[in-house]
């Protein structure tokens, strides 16, 4: 994924009122299928899959053995196999580890990786459902959230369309042959998608509260990011016992969301630390500006005893006071808007 096409602040703004273009490249793409695919996925993943329908989507975790976040999965039932899709910052390593997973065991189950054989692009803003439902036979209002169907696109082209996002705003997925993809970006951009950076997107995914495990994750379980209510205690997965012991001997840090005082017009980088009356209790880890909010935004971990919002730290280094508050930070600019 590219970073920035033109300035970061303008492709914000584009994600917020109009609709922008997001080029998923690098993202992992897997096949799973076989008469023990679902049970494969739950061994796998923080999430059954036993309770997806055709044309429904799961987000779960994929966890090391150790009880640590690898990766977040998208996994889509398409009746008679699974697509696992995967982030492209954590596509490398999840994709090995599921593949692997495969190439285990007596379980009838067939793993093939596709990443290669697809493009994805993201569309995503206000004026995204127009553009999407172009692509669409039926009216996109009933296009339910984290669902999707296949399309044709051309005689020979079909597409999957997803009803997904990360910027909070309304959001859609394209997955399409790779050597189609190219023709297909042109395709969405005449029909007035404009491409935005990750930089920007990064913006909107902390401003509504979508961690980021690129920064978030590091070596870090689900509950020091906030993703335990996306781990379901109730089946076996890799991971889980670790994880559960680690949660009975109570995390001594938990995440926070803070928000700066005025006078801070740059975010600070990840490692930072956070204090009270100088007295450390945790660190920055990762922060952003808000161009909506004109504010300095951003997560820490603290110390369980101080993980409340309404609290005053200091940003140490930088002597300057933030509060902690609830999430999100702001309302996206779809809420309330017909979908139509």
């Amino acid at each position: 994924m590219q970073n920035v096409y033109s300035d970061p602040v303008a492709e914000y703004e584009v994600l917020r009122s109009g609709c922008g273009l997001v080029d998923y490249t690098g993202v992992g793409l897997v096949r799973v299928a076989g008469a023990e695919a679902a049970a494969f996925l739950g061994r796998l993943s923080t999430r059954s899959v036993d309770f997806l329908l055709e044309g429904q989507i799961s987000a779960a975790l994929l966890l090391n053995q150790d009880g640590t976040v690898l990766a977040e999965a998208l996994i889509h039932c398409r009746g008679t196999d699974y697509l696992v899709e995967i982030w492209p910052a954590q596509a490398a390593a999840a994709v090995e580890y599921v593949v692997t997973a495969g190439a285990a065991g007596s379980h009838d189950v067939t793993v093939e990786e596709l990443s290669d054989a697809f493009r994805v692009y993201g569309i995503e803003g206000p004026q995204a459902p127009a553009i999407a439902q172009k692509f669409l036979s039926f009216p996109i209002s009933s296009m339910s959230y984290s669902g999707f169907v296949s399309a044709g696109w051309r005689e020979d082209v079909e597409l999957l369309v997803s009803r997904t996002g990360v910027s909070g705003e309304y959001g859609y997925k394209l997955h399409v042959p790779a050597a189609a993809g190219a023709e297909l970006r042109e395709h969405l951009l005449s029909l007035g998608a404009q491409p935005v950076g990750l930089d920007a997107l990064d913006i909107c995914r902390m401003e509504m509260r979508f961690a980021n495990l690129e920064r978030e994750a590091d070596d870090a379980t689900p509950f020091e990011i906030g993703l335990q209510w996306m781990v379901d205690f109730g089946h076996e997965f890799a991971g889980k016992a670790a994880l559960a012991e680690h949660w009975s001997a109570a995390p001594g840090q938990r995440p926070v969301c803070w928000i700066a005082d005025d006078g801070l017009d740059a975010a600070p980088e990840g490692g930072i630390a956070l204090g009270i009356a100088g007295e450390r209790v945790g660190t920055v880890t990762h922060a952003v500006y808000s161009p909506r909010l004109g504010r300095v935004i951003g997560t820490a971990r603290v110390e369980s005893e101080v993980a409340a919002a309404g609290l005053e730290f200091t940003l140490d280094e930088l002597d300057h006071p933030v509060r902690t508050t609830a999430a999100p930070f702001l309302v996206a600019t779809s809420f309330g808007l017909p979908l139509e």
